[in-house]
């Protein structure tokens, strides 16, 4: 019984049977079985199903409600066992943005597996908003903030990780074929590329002298991957708004020339979320303190890199730059 409340309890925070049938690890027909059997144990109707969405009745927002406050104290009860052992063992599940999977966590995951051989790792490249996170013990997603901003409330606890400027840039041909803006409303006219989840989206704000300008960037390209962006605008693609540190390379090469630099940028920042809990496993605990004082490391050893390549575009340098 209980197996299958936790399953109908991911039904509704997916809003898909399949997909909690995924997590759950069993077929479409047993998920449907379960909710059959559910709705006959508790004896009232818990979802609506039509073909285009499924949502809870009242009922079962009720069960929802309720059973989802339980839970967590439930899985609050197993980690305060867990946490009697100091031992580092079990498995740590991780969503993160493709960019900071692919240039940190792979190095930082592997730096902590030759420490603790007994932890599993999980980790899936996605960029979706945080507040959905019900599944993973921690999230990493990426945004752009400015001077002023205020972020939105969440229920999760916010950890930064990294930041640094975003700059407009392009390629040199992309100029000499369609000129360069000068101010941020020149872009409307510009072909640009965004990531709708990352760095500011489709509203890029750029300042000057602590006037504010905000730009709906016309839809050309849409990618949830910076390095996606960074690949299209070198060949000409159009404008892209990139973390300074993903694009150091290319603007010592000149394959890529900012844009708009008299403007103040917004900020790129990577941060951790991850849910409150009154007792966090240790293996959670642990790696979370380690991943929190290397990411600075990290960056820190790929900004000497990258300094030591603009005076020497030497294979040997960029390779050093690239690892």
């Amino acid at each position: 019984m209980l197996d299958k409340v936790v399953f109908f309890l991911h039904v509704v925070r997916t809003g898909s049977i399949s997909e909690a049938a995924k997590h759950n690890n069993i077929s479409p027909s047993a998920a449907s079985r379960w909710l059959n059997e559910l709705e006959e144990k508790m004896g009232v109707s818990l979802l609506k199903r039509t073909t285009r969405k499924i949502t809870p009745t009242q009922a079962g927002q009720r069960l929802f409600d309720r059973f989802s406050l339980l839970h967590t104290q439930i899985d609050d009860v197993f980690n305060e066992v867990q946490n009697m052992s100091s031992e580092d063992r079990g498995t740590i599940k991780i969503a993160s943005t493709p960019l900071f999977a692919k240039h940190y966590l792979s190095q930082i995951i592997g730096e902590y597996l030759q420490l603790h051989p007994s932890i599993n790792f999980v980790v899936l490249e996605t960029a979706f908003e945080v507040d959905h996170v019900h599944d993973v013990d921690f999230a990493i997603r990426a945004n752009a903030t400015y001077r002023g901003f205020q972020d939105k409330d969440s229920l999760l606890v916010k950890r930064s990780l990294l930041r640094e400027p975003l700059m407009a840039c392009c390629s040199p041909d992309y100029i000499e074929k369609n000129g360069k803006p000068v101010v941020p409303d020149d872009l409307k006219h510009h072909r640009c590329l965004y990531a709708s989840t990352l760095v500011g989206g489709n509203r890029w704000i750029f300042e000057l002298d602590g006037e504010y300008s905000t730009v709906e960037i016309p839809q050309t390209v849409e990618a949830d991957d910076s390095e996606i962006l960074k690949n299209i605008a070198i060949n000409g693609g159009g404008i892209a708004y990139l973390p300074i540190s993903l694009i150091s390379q290319e603007l010592s090469r000149q394959t890529l020339q900012p844009v708009l630099e008299n403007y103040v940028s917004s900020q790129f920042e990577l941060n951790l979320y991850f849910k409150p809990r009154k007792y966090m496993p240790a293996r959670c605990a642990n790696f979370k303190d380690y991943l929190i004082e290397r990411v600075p490391e990290i960056k820190r050893l790929k900004q000497q890199g990258s300094s030591h390549g603009r005076h020497a575009n030497k294979p040997s340098d960029m390779a050093k730059i690239i690892q």
